[in-house]
C-alpha cells in the first residue's frame, strides 16, 4: 500500500494531528505492529519529511516517493551508527525518480539527518522497544529548620546592630593594641640610640597609634551609652506587675 497523490494533497491542507491521522491510513504499519507508541513515532517521522517536501515545492510524484522511502527507511536505522545512518539515507534518496536536483537532495538529506541524528538515542530506544521507564527512587532525610526562640528572648533590631558594631570596634581595638605593642617591641635598644632619639621615636609611635585608639575608644563609649539608653527605654515600656502598684494601707488602731 502506497500513499496516493490525492491523499498527500489532502494532508497538505490539514492541521498536524488530522494530517497524521490521514497519513496513518495511507500505509500498512506492520513494522511495529501492536506497539502504538513506536507506530506513532514512525508516522511522525514520515509526516515531517512529507511536509518538508511539500513546502519545498517538489512535484507530487516526488513527494509520494519521499513518503514511501522514509516509511521504509526508519525501521532500517535500528542499531546503526550515525555514519551508517547517513550512508543509508543517501542511498534511499538516490532511488527517487526523476533524480532530485542537487539543491533538493541536499535539503532533504540535511533535514532527515538533523531530524534523526541529534535524537538518535531516543529513536533507537523506540526502535528497540525500550519504551518502559526505569524509576530510580532515593529517600532523602528532610531536616526541618530550628524552632525559633520566643520573641521575649530576642533582641531589638537596633540593639542587636549596636552590639554587633561594638564587637567589631573592640576587635579593631585589640588589633591596634597588638600593632602598637609590636611597634614598641621593634624599637632599638637604648644602648644603640641616644635617649633623645628613643623618646622621639616613642612619642611618634604613640601619637600615630594613640590618636586612632582614642577615637576608637570614644566611639565605643558612645555605642555603650546608646545601648544603655535602649535598654532603659525597653525597661520603661515593660508593664509593671500589679503587686508593685498595691500599697499597704495602714490599719486604724482600736481605742
Amino acid at each position: 500500500m502506497m500513499a496516493s497523490i490525492h491523499a498527500l494533497q489532502e494532508i497538505s491542507r490539514m492541521k498536524r494531528d488530522d494530517g497524521l491521522e490521514r497519513l496513518s491510513s495511507c500505509f500498512y504499519w506492520t513494522e511495529f505492529d501492536g506497539d502504538d507508541k513506536r507506530q506513532y513515532l514512525h508516522q511522525e517521522f514520515v509526516y515531517e519529511n512529507v511536509m518538508l517536501a511539500i513546502t519545498r515545492g517538489l512535484s507530487w510524484s516526488t513527494i509520494a516517493q519521499v513518503a514511501n522511502i522514509t516509511k521504509d527507511l526508519l525501521p532500517k536505522l535500528k542499531g546503526l551508527k550515525p555514519s551508517d545512518v547517513i550512508c543509508l539515507i543517501k542511498d534511499h534518496l538516490s532511488q527517487i525518480e526523476p533524480r532530485l536536483s542537487a539543491a533538493h537532495h541536499a535539503v532533504l538529506l540535511d533535514f532527515i539527518v538533523k531530524t534523526y541524528v541529534p535524537h538518535q538515542r531516543l529513536y533507537q530506544a523506540f526502535l528497540n522497544g525500550e519504551t518502559s521507564l526505569k524509576l530510580i527512587s532515593c529517600e532523602l532525610e528532610i531536616e526541618s529548620p530550628p524552632h525559633p526562640q520566643p520573641l521575649c528572648e530576642g533582641s531589638d533590631a537596633v540593639e542587636w546592630e549596636q552590639q554587633r558594631t561594638l564587637k567589631d570596634l573592640q576587635k579593631a581595638e585589640a588589633q591596634m593594641m597588638a600593632t602598637l605593642q609590636a611597634s614598641l617591641n621593634s624599637l632599638p635598644f637604648e644602648g644603640r640610640m641616644s635617649k633623645q632619639e628613643v623618646e622621639e621615636l616613642l612619642r611618634s609611635c604613640l601619637q600615630s597609634q594613640g590618636e586612632i585608639l582614642l577615637e576608637s575608644l570614644m566611639k565605643e563609649a558612645r555605642l555603650t551609652e546608646n545601648l544603655l539608653q535602649i535598654k532603659l527605654r525597653h525597661f520603661a515600656n515593660q508593664p509593671v506587675s500589679p503587686e508593685k502598684h498595691n500599697v499597704a494601707t495602714p490599719t486604724k488602731s482600736k481605742k
